[in-house]
């Protein structure tokens, strides 16, 4: 286990990024408690905002509009986030990295961190896609199709973690470790 305390962080803005079910809001929930950071999940800002769940704000309001609000949200959170100069965890939706705007944000003033989870994994987690407004008839084909068209977008991260083999301790313990050492990828 690395030793936080005997270590400064060099990267105090992070973005969690990744397909539904990767984890990526219980890990950075984990993370933001360790390194003492602040924990921002992009969907539970938007489900108190709005007052109801993402799944029935996309039924409600068309997914276009959760888009606008999503980067919306995303966008003011960065900006509050370097005006206070806040140690921040950020957790956003699996599709929030597609939008060009946000990616170049959040790539700019955060480190982005990709949880790449396999299908069959995401499966299992996911379920019946029932809570899910992405997921429509097959749960394997949807999610295969998403992560198809997501994955060209999530490369442009600053650092890939494949979860596939690793438990739970491990990938915090990997999360951490981005955190902790510099890379010359990555920017603050």
């Amino acid at each position: 286990m690395l030793n936080i305390k005997e270590t400064n962080p060099y990267y105090d803005k992070i973005t969690l990024i990744g397909m539904m079910g990767t984890g990526k809001s219980k890990f950075g929930r984990l993370i933001a408690n360790t390194l003492k950071y602040n924990f921002y999940d992009i969907d539970n800002i938007i489900e108190k905002k709005f007052k109801m769940t993402i799944r029935i704000l996309f039924e409600k309001h068309g997914e276009l509009f959760f888009r606008n609000v999503e980067r919306e949200t995303i966008k003011n959170l960065v900006f509050k986030i370097k005006d206070n100069n806040e140690k921040v965890i950020i957790s956003i939706g699996g599709g929030a990295y597609d939008d060009k705007e946000t990616r170049a944000l959040l790539l700019n003033n955060t480190n982005v961190i990709w949880l790449n989870t396999p299908v069959d994994i995401l499966v299992e987690r996911i379920g019946d896609g029932s809570k899910r407004p992405m997921i429509k008839g097959d749960v394997r084909k949807a999610i295969y199709k998403l992560l198809q068209k997501r994955k060209n977008f999530y490369t442009l991260c600053h650092h890939q973690l494949n979860t596939k083999e690793l438990t739970q301790k491990q990938i915090v313990e990997k999360i951490i470790s981005f955190i902790l050492l510099k890379n010359d990828k990555a920017r603050k």
